[in-house]
Parts: C-alpha cells; sequence; structure tokens
C-alpha cells in the first residue's frame, strides 16, 4: 500500500528547541570584593558604635548595680534586724556569770531577772548595769551576746581596802571610800583604817596610795593604818609592836622596796619606830627613845 503524502500546506516538522537558561549572569570578581569589603566595613563600624556607646554608659550602669546592691542590702538587713528584734528564738533565756569571787552567780543572776525573755538584740550593757546598780561589789559590767538565747555577764569586783570602825560596826571600804558591806566583828584580814573613808580627804588618799605599793606579805600584817595630814602616814603591825612611820605619798615605790629589810633589821623583840619617810636613810629607833 503506497505511503500517504503530507498534505499541502505542511511543511516539515520544526526541530524542538531547548528552554532559555535560567543561570544568573555571572558578576565580576572585583564588584563581588567591593561588595564584600562593605559589608565588613559597616559591620566594623556597628561594632565600633556598640563598644562606643558601652564606654558613655559604663557609669550610670555602675550606679544602678550600685543602687540595686544598696536596696537589696538594706532589705535583707531589715530582715535580720526583725527577725533578732522580734524573734521568741533568740530571747534571753540564759545568763552565765563571769568574774565573781566575793558574790556568787546566783546573786547576780537573780538581780537580772526582770530582763529576762526581753530580746537579746534589746540587752544593753546599760541595762545589765542599771539592774546591778545596787550591788555595791560590782565596780563594772561588761557583757557578751552568744546567740540564740545566752547573755555573758563579766564582772568586775571593787577591791576592799579596809575597814573603817563606826558606832560599833566595821564598814569595809574600797579606795573610792565606796562602803561594800558592813559588819558587826572586825574582818582580820583587813586593816583597820583610822580615818574617814572620804575619797576626798588628802589623809584618806594617801593610805589609799600607799595601801597600793605596799608588798602583799606586809600588807597581811598591818594591824591599823592612820594619818592626820597627807603627809603623817603610819601603821601599826598585828604580829610585834613596831610602828612604821611611811610619811606622804612621795617615793611610795621606794618605801615599798625598803620595807621589808627595814622589818627583819628591827628585829621581832622589842618596840620599834621604823621611819621610812625618806626612804634613802632609814631610820629604826626604840618607840621609847628620842
Amino acid at each position: 500500500m503506497a505511503t500517504p503524502s503530507r498534505p499541502s500546506g505542511f511543511g516539515a516538522p520544526l526541530a524542538e528547541t531547548a528552554p532559555p537558561s535560567k543561570k544568573k549572569p555571572r558578576r565580576s570578581k572585583a564588584k563581588s570584593a567591593t561588595q564584600k569589603s562593605a559589608r565588613s566595613a559597616s559591620r566594623a563600624r556597628k561594632k565600633a558604635e556598640r563598644a562606643e556607646y558601652r564606654r558613655f554608659t559604663v557609669s550610670s550602669r555602675q550606679r544602678r548595680l550600685t543602687w540595686t546592691a544598696g536596696v537589696g542590702s538594706v532589705f535583707a538587713l531589715a530582715i535580720v534586724v526583725v527577725i533578732v528584734t522580734t524573734s521568741p528564738l533568740m530571747s534571753l533565756r540564759t545568763i552565765r556569770v563571769e568574774g565573781v569571787s566575793r558574790l556568787t552567780s546566783a546573786e547576780v543572776i537573780d538581780q537580772l531577772q526582770p530582763l529576762a525573755g526581753l530580746p537579746l538584740a534589746r540587752v544593753s550593757a546599760a541595762d545589765v548595769a542599771r539592774e546591778l546598780s545596787d550591788v555595791s561589789l560590782i565596780q563594772s559590767v561588761d557583757t557578751r551576746v552568744e546567740l540564740p538565747d545566752t547573755l555573758a555577764v563579766s564582772i568586775v569586783e571593787r577591791t576592799p581596802l579596809g575597814a573603817v570602825g563606826t558606832a560599833g560596826n566595821f564598814r569595809v571600804v574600797d579606795q573610792a571610800g565606796v562602803e561594800l558591806w558592813t559588819d558587826t566583828v572586825r574582818p582580820t584580814e583587813l586593816p583597820l583604817i583610822g580615818v574617814a573613808a572620804n575619797a576626798e580627804d588628802r589623809g584618806f588618799q594617801a593610805i589609799v596610795e600607799a595601801l597600793a605599793v605596799i608588798p602583799t606579805d606586809v600588807l597581811g600584817r598591818i594591824d591599823r593604818i592612820t594619818a592626820s595630814s597627807a603627809d603623817t602616814v603610819a601603821f601599826s603591825l598585828r604580829d610585834s609592836d613596831h610602828q612604821v612611820l611611811w610619811g606622804s605619798s612621795e617615793f611610795s615605790p621606794q618605801k615599798a622596796r625598803a620595807l621589808p629589810a627595814a622589818l627583819q633589821a628591827a628585829g621581832a623583840a622589842g618596840s620599834k619606830l621604823i621611819d621610812l619617810s625618806t626612804p634613802e636613810t632609814v631610820v629604826i629607833r626604840d618607840v621609847t627613845g628620842p
């Protein structure tokens, strides 16, 4: 069978054409490097601007941090103060007494009972001193808080100087003339003071200064000490008939050093007057002599 011929008007079939390419045109290397350099410069400029901003605002940031820290500290302190001053867990429950010898701890604690139960933070040394002001044996007071509920009270007692005889009684006094206690029987361990216990009296002051430097082993042997004036301090001894003329408070340390040797030189027998008024030339003579 014969192959049909192509109809007229139809030419030969067209050749297939490829679709247009979508590939982007290549940029030149020079243009790409320029753009990259511009981007780097922009990033560097922004970084520099941020650094400059931080540099100019550092003081304000520090002020904000300081203010914040200060407010926080004040708030925390306020909380602590409220807890310490109001919490029953930190109230005074135990009192420990230190430094007493003639007094007893029980006597001191009994005087401080009005403070029991108060917040420890509100109990001051002045409060303790006020409660103990009637105890004449106490010279000074110090306190120390030991959390959570203990107050340590440190006592300094007055030191008895001697006894002053008045109307059948014996008033034990300290160097300030403060009466520590009264007894109907003379305290044998203390000298009898033959003048009024007045801290303003020159005779009493001279006696105080003499007793302060006399060696301890001799101090316990003094029976009676007198001073009609600041220059005439004299005392007698319990264990002998000797008398000692001390004189004024001048050169008291030298007199104290010379006293033991002078007593030894006077011996145990007889009745001698030991004159220490001039410690460089101690004079020992019989009391009945010139």
